[in-house]
Order: C-alpha cells, then sequence, then structure tokens
C-alpha cells in the first residue's frame, strides 16, 4: 500500500512538472509570436495568459487585432482563447466571442454570434500538418457600425477540411493516356450556408427584378482538392501549396424556390487555368432564365431562343431538368458553345 501511495505522488508531481513546463513552452512561442506579428505589422494584443492547470492548456489573448496590408481591412475582438487537452496537445479548439470588429475600407462592422469556434488536429510533427479543421458559427450577424439593421446573417456556417489519401486527388492526365496527376496531398473540403441573408443592396446589385428575395435557404459544398503539398505551418507561411485537381462533387444552391448545382473534375496546369468540364443541372432552369434576362445577363430578344433551346435539352432529361458544360480549356471558359472569356486564375506558391 505504501509503494502504490508514493507511485501517486510521483505519477501526480510528474505530471505537474509536465503540465508546467508544457505551459511555459506554449505561453513563451504565443508571446514570441505576438512579439513578430507587432514588428511585422500584421497583428496585436495587450497581452497573453495561461491557465486550465491540471487538465489543460487554456491560452487567452487579450484584445487581438489583426490588419491587412496597406490598411485595406482590420479586425479586433474582446479576447481569443485556444484550448488544449494535457493528454492531446496536438489537437486544439479555438473560441471567439462576440462583439469583433471588422473594419473593410471606410466601413466598420460588428460581428455578433451565439458560439463561434473552430477544432484543429495537426501531425506530431515540427511541421504541424493539417489532419483536420471544423469551424461552425452559429447564427452569426454582421452589423454596420452606423445602423441597427443587420447587413448579413445566417442560422449557421461551417467549414471543414479533412486530409485524404493523396491517391483520392489524382485524376486522369488528357495529355498522357493511362497516366494520373498525382497531387503530393489530397483534402475534402466542406461548407455549408444555411439561411444566409444577403444584404438588400447586393441582392439589388445582382440579381435586380429576380423576385429572389435577400435569403438563400442553403449553400452547399463538396469536393476533393489535390495539392502540390501538404498543408504545414511552413507552407501556410508562404501560402497555401498550389492546387493540382479539384474532383467537385457537389456544389449546390437553393434560393428562392431555385435549385441549381454543379459537379464535375478540373485539373490545374502549372500557370493556375483550369482545364475540364463542370455540369451545371438545374429543374428551375426557366426560372434562371427569367432570373437572368432581369439581371440584364440575357437581352430581350434571346430570350425565345434560348428557351426554345433549352426546352429540347431538358425534354431529354426524366425530371426536365436541364443540364449544360461549363468548359474550361487554354485559359478560357465557354457554357456549351458560348463563349464566356477568360477562366479564373489559380494563385500558385512559389517554392
Amino acid at each position: 500500500m505504501r509503494k502504490l501511495i508514493w507511485l501517486v505522488v510521483i505519477l501526480t508531481f510528474g505530471y505537474a512538472g509536465y503540465w508546467f513546463y508544457g505551459s511555459s513552452q506554449i505561453e513563451a512561442g504565443a508571446k514570441a509570436m505576438l512579439t513578430q506579428a507587432r514588428q511585422d505589422g500584421w497583428g496585436d494584443a495587450k497581452g497573453v495568459t495561461i491557465a486550465g492547470f491540471p487538465s489543460r492548456f487554456d491560452l487567452t489573448y487579450e484584445q487581438p487585432q489583426l490588419f491587412g496590408a496597406g490598411g485595406a481591412w482590420s479586425w479586433s475582438a474582446p479576447y481569443a482563447q485556444v484550448f488544449a487537452l494535457g493528454y492531446a496537445p496536438n489537437k486544439v479548439i479555438s473560441y471567439l466571442p462576440s462583439g469583433q470588429k471588422i473594419f473593410l475600407g471606410n466601413q466598420s462592422y460588428t460581428l455578433n454570434v451565439a458560439d463561434m469556434r473552430s477544432s484543429v488536429t495537426v501531425g506530431y510533427s515540427t511541421a504541424l500538418p493539417l489532419q483536420n479543421l471544423v469551424t461552425v458559427i452559429e447564427n452569426p450577424v454582421l452589423t454596420p457600425a452606423a445602423g441597427t439593421a443587420p447587413e448579413l446573417s445566417a442560422d449557421q456556417l461551417r467549414l471543414a477540411i479533412t486530409r485524404e489519401d493523396k491517391a483520392q486527388g489524382a485524376l486522369p492526365d488528357p495529355n498522357d493516356n493511362g497516366q494520373l496527376i498525382m497531387p503530393g496531398a489530397t483534402y475534402r473540403l466542406g461548407a455549408e450556408a444555411v439561411n444566409l441573408t444577403l444584404p438588400p443592396a447586393l441582392v439589388a446589385k445582382i440579381a435586380p427584378k429576380s423576385g429572389l428575395g435577400d435569403t438563400v435557404a442553403r449553400l452547399h459544398l463538396d469536393a476533393l482538392a489535390g495539392l502540390r503539398d501538404p498543408i504545414t505551418k511552413e507552407a501556410a507561411d508562404r501560402g497555401l501549396p498550389g492546387l493540382m485537381t479539384l474532383a467537385l462533387s457537389d456544389l449546390s444552391l437553393s434560393w428562392g424556390g431555385n435549385d441549381l448545382s454543379v459537379a464535375g473534375n478540373l485539373r490545374i496546369d502549372a500557370s493556375g487555368y483550369p482545364e475540364g468540364t463542370l455540369q451545371i443541372r438545374s429543374a428551375s432552369w426557366r426560372n434562371w432564365i427569367s432570373i437572368a434576362q432581369g439581371a440584364g445577363l440575357i437581352a430581350s430578344d434571346q430570350v425565345n431562343l434560348i428557351s426554345g433551346v433549352a426546352t429540347m435539352l431538358a425534354a431529354k432529361d426524366p425530371q426536365d431538368a436541364l443540364e449544360v458544360p461549363l468548359i474550361f480549356q487554354n485559359g478560357q471558359m465557354s457554357l456549351g458553345p458560348i463563349p464566356l472569356g477568360p477562366a479564373p486564375q489559380f494563385p500558385q506558391q512559389q517554392s
């Protein structure tokens, strides 16, 4: 019995020593990062404290601030917290409260939330390779400082990134039959917005006379992104690794009772231009034609022609849904045979 008591005492003091050593290292690292942020001009905070003994490491930044280049934007919060369990320091949870301040140019906003937190898991390595990230924001409300009506709000916003086997992001190489484009790392991307209420001015600008309303019922993303390298601390300091492949399982929208979904595979060339085809599908295509006309995207004398062609194409579908290809080729994009202009260019990380 006496030996057991001494064993418990030794283990207790040993764990206490581990916690105090670990907390001192974490606090020193946080303060060093804060000093560097001040020197580089991208961030600041009133102070840093750590607590949570004996089971957790609870790091708190008091009045943290972030600054964009050239004063284009800034962000601040009453505090920011990062929590980690003592026995699993590679898994952390971050929390941000209401009362966040966002400045964009000469406009200022307040962000209030019911809850806003992220969980992050990294690998056991000094490179801190990202394994999993989940961010959930409950009832975010963005309000201009000069008014009381919300500028932007939602029931919930979610973002998830999970590392997968890199082979899941491989796609056939169109320039080499039988060969695959194999990324350096693959991540599954998921995002969802529920009852996203947009600024009325923005709705009026992007879709005037559309009758869509200002609330997007659901916006959803599920995709596999193949990157040139894994996401690590060093890579993040340089900017995210370049995109090599994108397998889009679902990008869908439900807005004003109208549906729209996009799926397909894209390969990204060395210059950052996508190659491949995305299929755009909607059972509400007649409404989208009217919406596009109201937005000035389709001239009145083109509506009958476009509707006629769409009717013939949709007649082949058992659900009377219209499906058209969005084609990316040679730095250009087209909707079926209709040229749309230059394709977007994805940034490629420099080594």
